[in-house]
């Protein structure tokens, strides 16, 4: 009966720092984007993660080769805003081809969905950076507890720039490259439910390695 009395009395301990971990989430993003070179940081990050996911659906293509020669410059088929392709790949609205080598693919379902990767990217570069930036600002010369502390958020450092993690898995599960990899075929629909409890888990869990404090810097 001891034993079944700790073991529930730790789970809902661990409940606690759970919930505890995501409510003061939001907070502390907002803390860590108010520094200007950590939210320049997540800018870029999540820019570069938008583009590369673009690449990965194939609604950003580039041919070397030229393959887009004679094709119409301008198309539009607003009807089909909706229509799927593929798990989470929808059917773009606009086609462009400014030059031979170059075609892009408008979707705005696609492009919503890639932003929402590329937020959580961004955030979680930002909330890693400030962690970092929080426990090197405590460390002192000659302190063991300081480098302790930095160590210890190197992981939220790492995860927050680890998005080429489930970036690749996107990949994967939308690019031509499934094709080549039919085992992986059913698998798709999880790829991107699986990238955002990544990301979210990621961001919660590094938010968490942040302690409160009453005035950031907002200059970086």
């Amino acid at each position: 009966m001891r034993r079944l009395t700790d073991a529930l009395a730790r789970a809902g301990g661990a409940w606690d720092a759970m919930v505890a971990a995501i409510v003061v989430t939001p907070r502390r993003v907002r803390g860590a984007l108010e520094v200007r070179r950590q939210r320049c940081a997540g800018l870029i990050a999540a820019a570069v993660v938008l583009v590369a996911y673009l690449f990965s659906t194939g609604d950003l293509s580039v041919s070397p080769s030229g393959r887009f020669t004679g094709a119409p410059v301008f198309r539009t088929a607003l009807g089909q805003v909706f229509e799927v392709r593929a798990p989470y790949l929808f059917e773009p609205v606009v086609a462009w081809h400014p030059t031979e080598h170059v075609a892009v693919f408008l979707s705005p379902v696609n492009v919503l969905l890639g932003a929402i990767v590329a937020l959580l990217v961004g955030c979680n570069v930002a909330v890693a950076g400030d962690a970092a930036r929080q426990a090197a600002s405590c460390r002192r010369p000659g302190s063991a507890g300081g480098y302790a502390r930095l160590l210890g958020v190197l992981p939220a450092f790492l995860l927050g720039f680890a998005c080429c993690v489930p970036t690749f898995l996107l990949v994967l599960g939308t690019s031509t490259a499934a094709a080549l990899l039919p085992v992986l075929i059913p698998l798709r629909p999880l790829f991107y439910p699986l990238t955002l409890l990544m990301l979210i888990s990621a961001l919660v869990w590094g938010a968490s390695r942040i302690s409160a404090r009453p005035a950031p810097d907002r200059t970086g």
